[in-house]
């Protein structure tokens, strides 16, 4: 198949006016310039739809689509459909990307045959754009990359690593090819790009990482709220659930413990929540979860220590949460083990299977 660019980068814009500017102005600074910038506007109303039509007078690469509000999902899907490039690169409106960010993930994804590339955060609070310290042009970033198999980046603790950031869709380059049978499940109101960046990668998708912190993300007050409602939680445990479930169908009993763990720790934060928020619809919602994941099977596979903690999660949630914070940090501050990533180049083949 020939594609017109090299390079599709979709942004969703919904009520994004403040930031939208400074977002495009980081694509069209881009080291690497064969790409086409696509904004959905998904039915703002805070006059983001004018601004981005003026937006696409200043650079012949910028097309602008205007649908009704359907959800950051049904963007990214209409910005998939209507992508020319060869691969597609996800960014936020909210967000500001490395000028050579785009070049590096594009070497990688050339270098290595695969489905996915991925890069590291920096992370922000939402405010004006300050130019992180690291932040210049880099000769040598491409020995900052190595390859994970797919069968290794489903691994729930390298997929949910802070090094490799798969369980987000922002700042991942994914080959247009492989998203063919696949997209975001626009009935999901959280979670969506985790579940759709694991049905890739338990496909046959393997994956590039740049280990360098150039996706600027912003935090914000509004998103942080908004993750621990009732609504967004239930769509959250759904993807937690296939997760779980693609691997006990599977047979890998030892990714499915840890799938399930990764949900308990969830749902004693979200029952924590709710108590604090004095939301009793989230608060009830987590203890009938809870109640019904103890009577999995699974459940009885967990070992002896983490169920200490679940435990204590139950009974006494201040304690818990130092215990969790330390294993948390372990695992920020944790490598890839070696033995599941290879550096320098991939002689494979990508591989996608799309069921």
């Amino acid at each position: 198949m020939a594609y017109e660019k090299k390079i599709s980068v979709i942004v969703p814009v919904y009520n994004a006016k403040q930031y939208i500017q400074g977002c495009v102005k980081s694509v069209l600074k881009q080291t690497h310039t064969d790409f086409e910038l696509i904004l959905i506007d998904d039915g703002s109303e805070d006059g983001s739809k004018e601004f981005c039509e003026k937006l696409c007078t200043a650079d012949r690469r910028i097309r602008f689509i205007c649908q009704k509000h359907g959800g950051a999902s049904s963007a990214r899907n209409t910005g998939i459909n209507a992508a020319k490039g060869k691969y597609l690169f996800f960014l936020d409106s909210d967000d500001i990307i490395h000028p050579q960010l785009l070049e590096a993930l594009y070497k990688l994804q050339e270098k290595n045959h695969t489905a996915i590339a991925s890069v590291d955060f920096y992370y922000a609070q939402r405010g004006k754009f300050r130019k992180p310290k690291g932040w210049k042009i880099e000769k040598q970033y491409m020995k900052k990359g190595f390859y994970l198999a797919s069968a290794k980046a489903r691994d729930p603790v390298l997929f949910a690593h802070s090094k490799t950031r798969l369980n987000t869709i922002g700042g991942k380059m994914i080959l247009c090819e492989s998203v063919k049978g696949v997209r975001f499940d626009e009935e999901l109101t959280h979670g969506e790009d985790t579940r759709f960046l694991y049905q890739l990668i338990y496909d046959g998708a393997d994956v590039s990482v740049l280990q360098r912190k150039w996706y600027y993300y912003r935090k914000t007050e509004s998103g942080s709220s908004m993750a621990y409602s009732a609504e967004s939680c239930r769509s959250r445990y759904k993807v937690h659930r296939h997760i779980c479930d693609c691997a006990i169908k599977d047979g890998k009993v030892s990714e499915a413990v840890c799938a399930e763990w990764f949900l308990l720790c969830e749902l004693i934060l979200w029952r924590e929540m709710g108590r604090k928020n004095q939301d009793f619809e989230l608060e009830k919602y987590a203890e009938t979860i809870i109640k019904t994941e103890k009577k999995r099977e699974i459940f009885s596979k967990i070992d002896w220590c983490r169920k200490i903690i679940f435990y204590l999660g139950c009974v006494y949630y201040p304690l818990y949460k130092v215990i969790a914070d330390i294993v948390s940090w372990y695992h920020e501050n944790l490598d890839i083990p070696s033995e599941f990533r290879h550096n320098g180049q991939y002689t494979g083949q990508t591989k996608f299977n799309n069921h």
